[in-house]
């Protein structure tokens, strides 16, 4: 037992992130617990070991994007318990997947993980003001698993990691208390149904050389679920093979977007360069060029490959996208405003299929600032989130400038998601109220918006950020 303890205690020296940081950090250690305040004293789990003809109940730990796909795939074959610190996040995922004839059931509560046999840990791993890994949230995670989960249960990391970082945190605690344990490292695309997950091979690691039989257990759970299973030799290998995958995204994008700032320098429409190049049927993957990259993986995943390793063209390529929003509304102002930005390496804007030059004007409605409006603020089309918004970052951007007025128009997006900046309301989204701004920015096409709109209206500027 003494042993055990020392386990668990090691999983409790979290520090605490930063609040004052972009991207934005998870809260604080004793905020994330605050919803569970008030349970009674808890009690450990028994150490009587699982049973091998147990009926599985699922336990998934954390209940946002990803583990709220995996409630839905597993509950299709496995009885299941939604975990969660969060009452509304229960609450959303409830009404998705739980009610009549559900396999899922859901609580606050981690005493009831007693009952579990299998663990999915899908909780957020951001980045700290010094963009170094915040891993509380997995921590918290393993801390109720070391409490609660019986020996012989299977425990599974889904959240992305830093190569290492499963072994690290989860081999002692899985040795100590006697858990098969590895890595699966997640594939979901918040908002997107086809393919269906069942269909998207899951790449599965175990931790055999810690406890031996863990990819076997690890398999047995996943290949009711998913009709390919892909196994690895080490959770190691899963881990570097999800970052690969949207690291190599972040590259892509990156030069998709210097491709198209060459082509604004030659007067070429970078998106139809993009079109045309597509039509190659081999050798070439299409990316379009964007004001940036949103969500929780793509901007943030490449930290967590230089937490430990070297990768300077991936650095660079991080780097200058997390910068692009603010050089693309400098951009906008030098377009808006007589001179140029020292730091601006290009003259003019991509705008309606043409390239226009800076302009020199106040407003044309006389003696005001020119007034900006930015279309999409969410992380990406069909997203109400904000998690590293571009759009957002934009909207700043401007707005800090102190040099145009800034509105945003997002169908999905409540005012009180961006309360500095207003919001302009869906039934103004028409010509008459469109050619009121000097200029509309649009970072992406948000669902339920109509933007053929753009094309009928007389002395605005549109630059779009999207094919």
């Amino acid at each position: 037992m003494k042993r055990i303890n020392v386990a668990i205690e090691a999983l409790k020296q979290v520090d605490k992130p930063s609040q004052d940081t972009s991207p934005p950090s998870t809260p604080q250690c004793s905020t994330f617990q605050s919803e569970t305040d008030g349970f009674p004293d808890l009690k450990a789990a028994s150490s009587d070991r699982i049973r091998e003809d147990e009926e599985p109940l699922v336990a998934v730990i954390g209940c946002g994007y990803v583990g709220t796909q995996l409630i839905g795939s597993f509950s299709t074959q496995y009885d299941v318990l939604g975990f969660d610190v969060s009452k509304a996040q229960l609450q959303r995922v409830q009404e998705e997947h739980g009610g009549e004839g559900s396999r899922a059931t859901f609580t606050l509560n981690p005493r009831d993980l007693v009952k579990a046999t299998h663990f999915l840990i899908s909780v957020p791993t951001l980045l700290k003001a010094d963009k170094t890994i915040d891993t509380s949230y997995v921590k918290s995670a393993l801390m109720n698993i070391g409490t609660y989960a019986r020996p012989g249960s299977t425990v599974v990391i889904e959240s992305s990691v830093a190569i290492g970082m499963t072994r690290q945190l989860l081999g002692p605690l899985a040795q100590e208390k006697g858990f098969f344990a590895g890595m699966s490292p997640e594939r979901v695309d918040p908002g997107r149904t086809d393919p269906p997950m069942k269909t998207i091979p899951k790449v599965l690691s175990g931790l055999d050389d810690v406890v031996p039989g863990s990819l076997n257990a690890i398999m047995r759970l996943y290949s009711r679920v998913f009709d390919t299973v892909v196994p690895v030799s080490s959770p190691e290998t899963a881990e570097m093979t999800k970052l690969y995958e949207n690291c190599q995204r972040m590259v892509a994008i990156a030069y998709a977007n210097e491709m198209a700032d060459a082509c604004i320098d030659h007067g070429i429409d970078p998106y139809e360069v993009c079109k045309a190049a597509s039509t190659k049927p081999f050798g070439y993957t299409p990316y379009t060029p964007s004001l940036g990259v949103g969500g929780h993986c793509i901007p943030v995943n490449p930290y967590y490959l230089l937490s430990n390793s070297q990768f300077p063209f991936l650095k660079m390529a991080t780097e200058t996208m997390w910068q692009r929003p603010e050089r693309i509304g400098q951009r906008a102002l030098d377009a808006l405003f007589e001179g140029k930005s020292q730091d601006i390496e290009s003259d003019g804007l991509f705008t309606n299929n043409m390239i226009i030059e800076p302009l020199s004007r106040i407003s044309k409605f006389g003696g005001f600032q020119p007034r900006v409006l930015v279309a999409g603020v969410g992380f990406k089309a069909g997203q109400s989130h904000l998690s590293n918004s571009p759009g957002l970052k934009l909207i700043q951007s401007l707005a800090n400038s102190r040099k145009v007025d800034v509105m945003f128009a997002d169908a999905l997006v409540e005012q009180c998601a961006v309360p500095n900046v207003p919001r302009l309301d869906m039934c103004d989204w028409n010509k008459t109220s469109l050619e009121r701004f000097d200029m509309v920015i649009v970072s992406f096409k948000q669902t339920g918006m109509d933007f053929e709109i753009l094309k009928e209206l007389d002395d605005v500027k549109v630059e779009m950020w999207c094919p």
